[in-house]
């Protein structure tokens, strides 16, 4: 349970979040992303409050302007992981369907996978999983990030690069907002919120 919860994070900015296990902080990030609404107070996300759209609205919301990369698997399995990682574009049409595939090579290519564009998500080690689903919460060039233990199952050396990627996405004015137990990863955050109780 998150109770009396402040935060405010700037464009352009990498905020890392830290605390131990059932601290509260990927319901944190299920309320950013509008997946879980707050029981009292506001979730504003450039100028526009989420907790007041209806499910739809906040869909569609979500869909043009957060990338959420969970810890858990959310694929389609019967669509390639080059479909996949499409996918986003395809819901909201931001992205021109002749050119979604090759942004979504482009991303797994920057991500080390594209290699498996053609591969389903069955045939996918964890590692090669992840790394396929933070390339499609980048698909529509989202404002705003939101990581789950983005490298909870890399080796050190991905690890680093994913988190290298990010810091380049802030670089660049995104926002992004990294739940996470490693420390390596968290020291490439420009601040680190811990939420210990």
């Amino acid at each position: 349970m998150l109770d009396a919860f402040s935060c405010t994070v700037p464009d352009g900015r990498c905020l890392g979040i830290a605390g131990k296990s059932g601290a509260g902080k990927s319901t944190l990030l299920s309320i950013i992303a509008g997946l879980q609404e707050p029981d009292s107070g506001r979730v504003l996300i450039d100028g526009t409050d989420i907790s007041v759209l209806d499910d739809r609205q906040r869909s569609l919301f979500r869909n043009r302007h957060i990338g959420f990369v969970s810890q858990e698997q959310s694929f389609l399995e019967n669509l390639t992981v080059l479909d996949n990682v499409r996918l986003p574009a395809c819901l909201c049409k931001k992205v021109k369907p002749d050119a979604g595939a090759d942004r979504a090579l482009q991303l797994l290519e920057r991500l080390g996978v594209r290699q498996l564009a053609d591969c389903y998500p069955s045939e996918l080690s964890g590692g090669e999983n992840h790394r396929v689903l933070i390339a499609r919460a980048l698909m529509n060039e989202p404002a705003l990030i939101l990581a789950d233990e983005p490298t909870a199952s890399l080796e050190k050396e991905q690890a680093a690069s994913v988190m290298e990627l990010f810091r380049t996405l802030a670089d660049e004015g995104k926002t992004i907002v990294v739940v996470s137990h490693d420390e390596s990863a968290l020291r490439a955050c420009d601040e680190i919120l811990r939420i210990d109780n």
